[in-house]
């Protein structure tokens, strides 16, 4: 009894010390989430296939992150985010346990210094002048092919592979008249190679009263310093009443002549888009966008640039959790092969010459 005592006086010291301690009152943990489940159908002109996907808005996601004032208007912070999909159960981005980001690092009144796992500033940039953000089929990063002598399917935009760079050190600038400026850079980790699989990356953004503007910029060098890819983009939008515009251009280079991409020539495509959200009513808010992809890849025979048109809405249940709807069309031609869904497709590559056509409608919440 003597010894349950002395525990019991230990552990409640110990509880009564933490609680006191001025530095861990000042420390906050949120966990969070976000769960979006859909139906596809999708027809890429080799027949119509049917099913429950994950993510028709953006990906499904549990993480945590806290802050700690360290004191002078500092503070320390960290962030652990992993994806799943909800229809399986499973862990998305090749299984790693915190593949959508992972990082730590400190914020203050001059901006913030984090590292780790985290969003390129070119990939954040083009998202915001895209109407759909990446999703629904009709969004700037939806648009897909499989490449010449890849053995998977691949992806069109360099944003799709770089979007989250692995050790990596991010600088973010505080908002001075509205603008803000980011900048990244991935060690490679190569012995004998700086530059091999090392990225670069900034972004200069705006975002004052009505008016957003969006300009980013990416180089990431592959493992063995034989291919690259590059992207950049410039776009905006524009608030008039219950409406607001979009215009971008998104440009992008791929060259990557090692493992399974054996690539003999550099792949190279540009996507021009105009899009608009309206609020028809509090709770619902209709989308559209038409983009131009214009492909200008080495050893084409003849022009392969294809219009891509899509249309969604969103009805709001509640603050958290709203149900959707949308349509996306391409119509290949001279031998293309896009499709659409980029990683939330899980079909064949499409039939080269097809119109190819995807139909989603899902649920989403967060937490």
């Amino acid at each position: 009894m003597k010894t349950i005592k002395i525990v019991f006086a230990i552990v409640t010291g110990a509880i009564l010390g933490l609680a006191g301690d001025p530095s861990r009152a000042q420390s906050s943990v949120a966990l969070y989430g976000a769960l979006d489940v859909l139906i596809d159908i999708s027809n890429q002109g080799r027949g119509t296939l049917t099913q429950m996907s994950n993510g028709g808005t953006f990906g499904s996601r549990f993480g945590i992150m806290g802050s700690e004032d360290i004191g002078n208007g500092y503070k320390s912070v960290f962030r652990l985010e992993g994806g799943f999909a909800p229809n399986t159960g499973t862990v998305q981005q090749g299984g790693a346990q915190f593949g959508r980001q992972a990082y730590i690092g400190f914020e203050g009144p001059n901006g913030a210094l984090t590292f780790g796992r985290q969003y390129s500033p070119e990939f954040l940039a083009v998202s915001e002048y895209d109407v759909f953000q990446g999703g629904l089929g009709g969004s700037i990063l939806d648009v897909d092919r499989t490449l010449p002598n890849d053995v998977v399917h691949g992806v069109l935009l360099t944003e799709s592979i770089t979007c989250r760079v692995d050790k990596s050190i991010l600088y973010s600038s505080p908002k001075i008249y509205g603008f803000s400026v980011a900048l990244m850079y991935g060690l490679g980790g190569v012995a004998g190679a700086t530059s091999a699989g090392s990225t670069f990356s900034g972004a200069v953004n705006y975002k004052r009263g009505p008016a957003t503007f969006h300009a980013g910029y990416l180089y990431k060098r592959d493992g063995a310093v034989s291919g690259y890819y590059e992207g950049w983009g410039i776009g905006g939008s524009y608030e008039i009443g219950p409406a607001r515009v979009y215009l971008g251009y998104t440009k992008d280079d791929y060259s990557d002549r090692t493992g399974a991409r054996s690539l003999q020539n550099t792949v190279r495509y540009a996507i021009a888009n105009l899009g608009a959200s309206y609020q028809v009513v509090p709770l619902t808010v209709v989308v559209a966008q038409v983009m131009k992809l214009i492909d200008t890849s080495d050893g084409l025979a003849q022009s392969q640039n294809v219009h891509v048109v899509g249309l969604g809405l969103f009805y709001a249940l509640s603050k958290q959790t709203n149900l959707y709807v949308g349509y996306a069309q391409v119509k290949n031609k001279n031998g293309s092969a896009y499709t659409l869904g980029q990683a939330l497709y899980y079909g064949v590559s499409a039939s080269p010459n097809s119109t190819a056509r995807v139909l989603r409608f899902g649920v989403r919440t967060t937490f």
